[in-house]
C-alpha cells in the first residue's frame, strides 16, 4: 500500500478517536500501536511522527483538543490530508479506467472492444459462406497533455501491421469553443458514418455506407453549440497514402447538423455532409458493397475500378426520437468525372430509412457536440436485478450503380434486429437481411437472404 494512502487512513483514524473518545483515553495503546507499526516498516517515520504529534497532543493539551470543536477538527485534518496527497493522481475506475493528474492537466485512459460474428447465409446464386469471424477487437489509449491537448492511438488487432491503425490523432483545444484535429481520424460525413460501430442499431451500417469517405489523414477543425455541430477538414489518403506509381489523392469533407429539439427522450436531427476528393490515379475509384453482412466476401454490387478524375460526394440525414421511437434516414448521392476522353461522367445513389422501438423504455442516447448516437444504458442491468435493454428495429435500404455505360448494379435489402443491452458495456444482437432484389452487376438477379448473430463487449 502507497504510504501516501497509510498516511491518510491514519489521520482518519486519530481525526475519529480524538472526536468521539473520552480525552486521555486509550493514548498509551494508540502510541504503542503506531510504534509497532513504524518499527515494522508499516509506515514510515514521517509519517509515525506526524501521527504521534496529534496523538500526544491530545494527551498533553487535552484543553487544545476540548476547545476545538468536531466540524473544525475535520477541516484541519482535511487541509492535512490535502497537502499529504496533494501530487497524487485521481483513479476513476466506474465504467471506464482512467488515471487523471491532481490539476487536471493531465490524463491517460485506456479502453477498447470485441465484436465477434456469426452468418448463416440462404444462397441464391452466389456462394455467400457461412461462419464466424471476429469483426473487432481494439484497443486504445487516449488523453490529455498539458490541459489543452489531447490525443488518441486505437488499434485493431482484427488487421496487421498499419492497417490495424485506425484514430491516431493529437487535439488543440485551447481555443475558446473550437478543436483543431491532426492525424488519421474520419472525415466528417453522414450520421451512420460518424457515429461508432458500437453504437449502430444494426450489425452493419446500410448499404449506401460505402459512399462515405472513412478514415485518411489530414487536418480539420470542429466546433458545436447547445443545438448544433459542424466540422470540416482537409485531407490526403490512409496510413499508407499512394501507391509507387501514383500521386497521393486529397480531398475536403465538411459536415453541419442541427437538433431544432434536444431534450430527455426528445430529438429532432439534421443534417447535412460534403466532400470532394481528387483521386491522383487513372484508376482511381471503385464502388462494391457486401449484403450488409460481413462474414460473406461476396459483393453483390460492384463498378469495378473506373478511369476517375475526381468525384464529389453528398449526404442528408434526418433522425427522430420520441421516447423509446425512433426514426433514422440518410440519402447519399455521388457524382464523378472521367479521365478517358469519350467516356460519360457517372451518377450513383442511395438511401436508408430505419425504424426501432426499445421494449423496455430506453431511449436513444445522442451526442449534440457531434451529433451522432452514444452508448445505451439500461434502465435494469442484468446482474443487478435488471434484463436490460430490449429493441425491436427495422430497415430498408437502396443503392444504385448503374448509369450510362456502368453496370454495377442496383439492391434493395430489408433488415429486421433485435437488440440486447445486457449492460451499458454488453450487447448481443440478431439480425435478419433479406436482398429483395438485385438488378444488373456481377450478380443480377441473386436474392439471398442472411441470419447473423453478434456479441459485443466494450471496456
Amino acid at each position: 500500500m502507497c504510504n501516501q494512502c497509510v498516511r491518510k487512513g491514519l489521520i482518519f483514524m486519530i481525526t475519529w478517536f480524538l472526536s468521539v473518545s473520552p480525552v486521555h483515553a486509550n493514548n498509551d495503546a494508540l502510541l504503542t500501536l503506531l510504534q509497532a507499526l513504524h518499527e515494522n516498516g508499516t509506515i514510515n517515520t514521517e509519517t509515525y511522527e506526524l501521527v504521534k504529534q496529534v496523538a500526544q497532543q491530545e494527551q498533553t493539551q487535552p484543553q487544545v483538543v476540548a476547545a476545538t470543536d468536531r466540524e473544525e477538527l475535520k477541516q484541519v485534518v482535511k487541509e492535512e490530508v490535502a497537502e499529504a496527497t496533494k501530487d497524487q493522481p485521481k483513479v476513476t475506475s466506474k465504467g471506464k479506467f482512467q488515471v487523471e493528474s491532481k490539476d487536471g492537466d493531465f490524463s491517460f485512459r485506456v479502453g477498447g472492444r470485441v465484436q465477434v460474428n456469426a452468418a448463416t447465409y440462404a444462397e441464391d446464386k452466389l456462394n455467400q459462406n457461412d461462419g464466424t469471424e471476429m469483426r473487432r477487437a481494439r484497443l486504445f489509449a487516449e488523453g490529455t497533455l498539458w490541459h489543452d491537448w489531447g490525443y488518441k492511438l486505437e488499434y485493431d488487432f482484427v488487421n496487421t501491421g498499419s492497417a490495424g491503425i485506425q484514430d491516431a490523432y493529437l487535439d488543440y483545444n485551447g481555443i475558446n469553443g473550437w478543436k483543431i484535429r491532426t492525424g488519421h481520424f474520419k472525415e466528417p460525413f453522414s450520421l451512420q458514418n460518424m457515429t461508432s460501430a458500437k453504437y449502430i442499431t444494426f450489425m452493419e451500417r446500410a448499404l449506401p455506407y460505402v459512399f462515405t469517405p472513412g478514415r485518411n489523414i489530414g487536418l480539420g477543425v470542429s466546433t458545436s453549440g447547445n443545438h448544433w455541430s459542424f466540422a470540416t477538414g482537409i485531407f490526403g489518403e490512409g496510413i499508407d497514402g499512394a501507391s509507387t506509381d501514383n500521386d497521393e489523392g486529397f480531398g475536403a469533407s465538411g459536415r453541419a447538423t442541427f437538433a431544432p429539439v434536444f431534450a430527455e427522450g426528445r430529438l429532432v436531427h439534421l443534417g447535412a455532409s460534403a466532400s470532394y476528393r481528387a483521386t491522383g490515379s487513372i484508376d482511381g475509384f471503385r464502388v462494391r458493397e457486401r449484403p450488409e453482412s460481413h462474414v460473406t466476401d461476396t459483393r453483390l454490387v460492384d463498378t469495378g475500378n473506373l478511369d476517375t478524375d475526381d468525384y464529389a460526394r453528398f449526404a442528408g440525414e434526418a433522425a427522430l426520437v420520441y421516447g423509446p421511437w425512433a426514426l433514422e434516414s440518410e440519402y447519399y448521392y455521388l457524382t464523378l468525372n472521367r479521365e478517358i476522353a469519350g467516356n460519360p461522367d457517372l451518377d450513383f445513389s442511395g438511401y436508408y430509412l430505419q425504424g426501432s422501438w426499445f421494449l423496455t423504455g430506453e431511449s436513444m442516447n445522442y451526442k449534440v457536440e457531434e451529433g451522432v448516437f452514444s452508448k445505451i444504458t439500461p434502465k435494469g442491468i442484468v446482474g443487478k436485478g435488471g434484463i436490460g435493454a430490449w429493441q425491436l428495429a427495422f430497415r430498408f435500404s437502396s443503392i444504385d450503380l448503374n448509369d450510362r455505360d456502368i453496370w454495377g448494379g442496383e439492391e434493395q435489402n430489408f433488415t429486421a434486429g433485435l437488440n440486447w443491452y445486457a449492460t451499458p458495456d454488453i450487447r448481443f444482437a440478431a439480425n435478419y437481411i433479406n436482398v429483395l432484389n438485385v438488378d444488373g452487376g456481377p450478380a443480377a438477379g441473386d436474392e439471398p437472404s442472411v441470419f447473423q448473430f453478434m456479441t459485443q463487449v466494450e471496456f
